[in-house]
This record gives structure tokens, sequence and C-alpha cells, in this order.
């Protein structure tokens, strides 16, 4: 791998970061980080949780004012943090965890996303919105009139950008734009990804899946503790160079092997014609020591699934027995009793209390383990969590850190380990390590497979089938709500999964693509009807 003086030196750039450095308290997020993006091509900006990558985006938004440095937008400077001031030179973000409004309608959170000059009259925001919606090619049933909060983690992912291209940008920032995609919607985002480079859109991608990197990127420039170590053209870098750039070190990503021996011939979960809203009937079993992938399009039944088998949602058929004990599942209460445990895939609305620190996000659901006649036993409840700490390798500060100041994978092993507190018979893990970096991955994976090795039995979604492949031990294909078919350990690979994803019958979203690859045209004022 040469490293080659790909940083700039040409005046036509769509951004420009120069000198940029940010402190909070005593921790140094950014160090004298140049950094550029030129029309028509696509940045892609790399790091470990804490690398500084979210830091170098909010000031180039506009949202962080640096401590030095400076932002230019279309060859104009940003003179101030001020997010509105960077959209009128030409910047749009489309943030991971998203800025939609859940309360208000799809289409008023479009209207909201518009500039004042291209926003249509109150009254025909509806039409409009459908308008621009349908240039996207983007098929949701819940639009234009439904609430934003309605919409799936990939619908909201997908609409985030979108909403973000209303504006017709220079410069495009996309903030881990993947992480809750599969790979249809993958594919489909690329496509749009690539017809705004050919419209001259500088693209600033931020993503932990190295091998969408390589394929959609220009050039690659890597952060490591606040500090820009080299940009790279990503014909001449392999996803191996790039994780050793990424760690600091020769680093081997790899998938903890499974201990033959924890692995016991008796069926800890029975799942027996299982009907709810908008799946089944589904059928399978959990074994101890197993790890079972569930795979498929999104759209098809699964969050439903992992709902119901939670206790969130009531079944309306089948049965299902946990350890022995048939169970109602009319409430999570039911479900974490019998020991099955979730691990929500939106672990900022759904796993976590930001504001609150890492031993109460940890504890919350295991207090009566560390309690006698009501009173907590403080001295128990920290010796527990800071086990926890060490083995996840969270970095913090304090057991008393509020998440809210955690990268986003140390956030995710903190919902991990409220997890692993309960001792729980099924662990259920929805997208356990979305838009975490490669070595906190690794850490995940480890601390899963130390808990099956115990005796536990897990079920895994995730949209990423190298995921799939190197920590399941077989592979449940999802379409329509049904379990479709099953892919036996020794035929697992990212490319079986793939075809059995692709060539499912009834996919929901029937091989069309959710997303379109025309960039929005100027939004119109004409029409009637809201």
């Amino acid at each position: 791998m040469t490293e080659r003086d790909l940083r700039g030196g040409s005046t036509d750039l769509v951004l420009e970061l120069t000198g940029a450095s940010r402190q909070f308290g005593a921790v140094r997020a950014l160090t004298n980080v140049d950094f550029d993006c030129r029309p028509g091509e696509v940045h892609a900006l790399v790091g470990e949780n804490g690398s500084g990558k979210s830091t170098l985006l909010g000031i180039a938004s506009g949202f962080v004012e640096p401590d030095t440095g400076q932002v230019l937008i279309g060859g104009k400077r940003l003179r101030r943090d001020s997010p509105a001031l960077a959209r009128k030179l030409g910047l749009a973000i489309a943030y991971q965890d998203t800025s939609l409004v859940h309360a208000e309608p799809v289409k008023n959170n479009l209207y909201l996303a518009a500039a004042g000059g291209e926003r249509p009259p109150y009254w025909n925001r509806k039409r409009w919105a459908r308008k621009l919606l349908a240039e996207f090619d983007l098929d949701l049933e819940l639009f234009p009139d439904s609430p934003a909060g309605f919409l799936t983690l990939a619908e909201r992912q997908l609409f985030e950008v979108a909403k973000a291209l209303v504006s017709n940008p220079k410069v495009l920032l996309l903030d881990e734009p993947t992480t809750a995609l599969g790979p249809d919607e993958v594919e489909a985002l690329h496509r749009t990804v690539k017809a705004c480079r050919e419209r001259g859109v500088g693209v600033v991608y931020v993503s932990h899946r190295l091998p969408e990197i390589i394929e959609i990127a220009d050039r690659i420039t890597v952060l490591r503790d606040g500090r820009n170590v080299g940009t790279f053209d990503a014909r001449h870098v392999s996803e191996h160079e790039l994780v050793e750039l990424i760690v600091g070190r020769p680093f081997e990503v790899a998938f903890p092997p499974p201990n033959p021996q924890a692995k016991e011939k008796r069926e800890v979960l029975i799942v027996d014609g299982l009907q709810g809203q908008s799946f089944g009937p589904v059928s399978f079993t959990l074994e101890a020591g197993e790890v079972v992938g569930i795979a498929g399009a999104e759209g098809n039944g699964q969050p439903q699934l992992f709902d119901c088998l939670a206790g969130r949602t009531p079944p309306k058929a089948g049965r299902v027995v946990c350890d022995g004990k048939e169970l109602t599942l009319i409430s999570t209460v039911e479900a974490t009793k019998a020991g099955i445990m979730l691990l929500p895939g939106d672990r900022k609305h759904e796993a976590l209390m930001p504001v609150l620190g890492i031993r109460v996000n940890s504890t919350i659901q295991s207090l009566r383990k560390f309690s006698v006649a009501g009173l907590i036993r403080r001295i128990k409840e920290r010796k527990a969590v800071t086990g926890l700490v060490e083995e996840l390798e969270i970095r913090t500060p304090s057991l008393e850190q509020p998440v809210e100041f955690l990268s986003g994978g140390n956030a995710q092993k903190v919902s991990v380990s409220r997890t692993f507190l309960r001792e729980p018979v099924v662990i259920m893990a929805y997208e356990p390590t979305q838009g975490v970096d490669v070595g906190s991955r690794f850490d995940i994976y480890k601390a899963l497979r130390k808990r099956t090795d115990a005796g536990a039995a897990m079920l895994v979604k995730s949209s990423d089938p190298i995921e799939l492949s190197g920590l399941c031990d077989r592979v449940l294909v999802m379409s329509r709500g049904t379990i479709v078919e099953e892919i036996p350990g020794d035929e697992l690979d990212e490319r079986r999964i793939t075809e059995a994803i692709v060539r499912g019958p009834g996919l929901a979203k029937s091989g069309r693509s959710p997303f379109g690859v025309a960039m929005p045209k100027a939004p119109s004022s004409s029409g009637e009807g809201q």
C-alpha cells in the first residue's frame, strides 16, 4: 500500500477543513486535522469509535466550533458555528441517529428540511412531498401522512438521506447511512450516491463497513485518536490494510470460535407455529450453546418476530416454550423472568437511558440481584459492573459517566452488559454491532460467544451477511413473515446468505429498490391539495 499526497492541493473543493482541532474537557477529540472533498467524488472517512469522526462532521456542518482551524464550503469560509450558514453555503448532512421529528408526519419533516424559498404553500405540502418522494422511488407505505416515528429503522435511515437531498447540496455528509439496511437497500443507496457523484456533488461517507467503503469510495481518510493518519486511493488499499491503519497495530478481523463442548442437544427454545403482527407462522428451535441467525430483506417480519418473543406484542397463534416452560408472551416481564433477553437494535430510544450513567444502565433490570430487604448493595453492584466494563473493554473515566457522552461502540457495549447481568437462557440480539467499529465489534463478538459457551442460546438478526456467516452456527432466511430457508453451518458464507435473501420467494420489496437513483429536482410549489 502506498500513501499518496491526496489531501488537497486543488482550489476546486466543495469542502475543506484545515488545521481543525477540538478539545472537550480533558479529551482531545481532534488534533490539527486537514480534510477535503472534491466535486463529484466520494471521500470516505473511517476510524474507531472515539477517533474523531463525529467531531469532524460536527465542525464541517457548523454544529461544533473548532478550537483552531477553519472550514470552507464551496470556497467560502464558515465563519462561525452555524448549521444554518453551512446549509446556505451548500452543505447537507444525514445523521446516523436521524434528525426526524417523530411526532410529525413525513410531509412535515420534508417541509421543514426545505429552505424557505423552496417550500411550497403550506396547504400543498402533501402533494409536494408525494411528488418529491416519487422522484426518489422511495416506496414506503407510510408516506406522506404517517408520523415519522412509525417508520422502521431502515425506513428512517433512507428517509434521512432523502431529507438531506431536498436542498440540492454541493456537499453531502452521510454518517453511517447503512447501519440498519439490508443488502438490497445498501445497493440502492449506493446507486443514489453514485448519481450524486455524477452530478458533481461531493459526498463524505462515514461507515464501519469496510467492504462498502472500498466499493463506493474514491478516496479514504483514516482517523485514529483524533489525528489524520493518511488519505489513500481506494483502488490501492485493501480491507486488511485499512483495519491495521484504523486500530494502529496488526489486527486480524475474526470471529471467536465456538466451544464444541458447550453445545448440548437440549432445546432451550421451541417456537411452534407462532403468528403475530406482520409475521407467521414461524417454527424453529434453539439448542443450548447455539447461535442462530435471522436473515432477510428489511420489512419481512424480523422486528415483529423479535418483539413478540420478547413479550412486547402479544402473539395471535402458536406456542413458545422456553427452558421447558410454555409462555403466553403477554408481557415483557414474563419473557424476562423466563430468561429471554432482548438486545434492541435502536439502542438510543429502546435500550439505554442516555442521561444516566453506565452503572445504572447496566443494572436497571437486575436490581434484585444486588438488593437485600429493598436496599441496593452498592459494593456488590459496582463490582459486577466493573467486571463487565473490563470484559467488554468499555472506555470510560467512571462507572457514573452518562451514556450520552460515550462513543457509539462503548454505548452499545453498555447495552450488551445489561443483557448479561440477567444470566439469560436465550439472548435475542437485533443488529448487535450496528454502527460499531471493528475493534468494538470483536469485543462484542467475544462477549456474546462467551455467554453461549456458558450454555445460553442466541438468536441474531443482522443485515450484515459477513457477521451472520462468521458468528452463527446456522441461519434462517425470512421472507413475507415466514422462514423460507435454513442454511446449515457447513454452507455458511456471505455469498450463500446473500443469494438466499435475493432469491427468497415473495420479498416484501418484490425486488424493487426502496431508494431510486435520481437526484431531487427543484421543489415545485404548484399543484393543489394538501
